[in-house]
């Protein structure tokens, strides 16, 4: 009697969970073409850290592929390439050297905090050249498509400053 009981309990449930869905009309927004320029500055150690290695080289398993560390980044994104200039935003992400040419696959999230896109990031996921794809957004960058165009300014042991210009398709 008990089993008999439980067995009508979960098939009134199952009935009484299914999916429901309504349709409703499409109305496209106008779409929008924003340009960007900023400067992104990096310092090794700091802002840029390494989190993961392989544990063999390419000479230990006889590949010609070489395979560097995986690094964490967090670098602050500014109006120009002065280290004074005005911060409006940050960047976040990861990156990964890989590949016979070492090319760098990167998902990165420039994120703005001033201005007309406060609370709003682009989402970018690629390989580094010659541009990187801007895949998504938030905010006023919701449904973003587009390119980021860079240029590295400054790189040496400590200091990387990248130029960056981004094209964003957005609704």
């Amino acid at each position: 009697m008990l089993s008999w009981i439980l067995i009508t309990c979960l098939s009134q449930v199952a009935v009484q969970s299914q999916y429901y869905s309504e349709t409703l009309p499409y109305h496209p927004r106008p779409v929008k073409v924003t340009n960007l320029h900023f400067f992104m500055h990096e310092f090794t150690g700091i802002t840029a850290v390494q989190v993961a290695q392989v544990n063999i080289t390419s000479n230990d398993n006889n590949s010609s592929v070489p395979f560097a560390p995986l690094v964490a980044v967090n670098d602050p994104l500014r109006t120009g390439p002065e280290p004074d200039s005005e911060v409006i935003g940050n960047v976040q992400g990861i990156a990964l050297l890989a590949g016979m040419n070492a090319s760098s696959t990167q998902y990165i999230d420039f994120g703005f905090n001033t201005g007309k896109f406060n609370g709003s990031s682009l989402s970018v996921f690629s390989r580094g050249e010659p541009g990187l794809a801007v895949v998504g957004g938030r905010g006023r960058f919701m449904m973003a498509t587009g390119v980021a165009l860079f240029n590295p300014i400054l790189i040496n042991a400590t200091n990387v400053i990248i130029k960056f210009n981004v094209t964003v398709i957005h609704y």
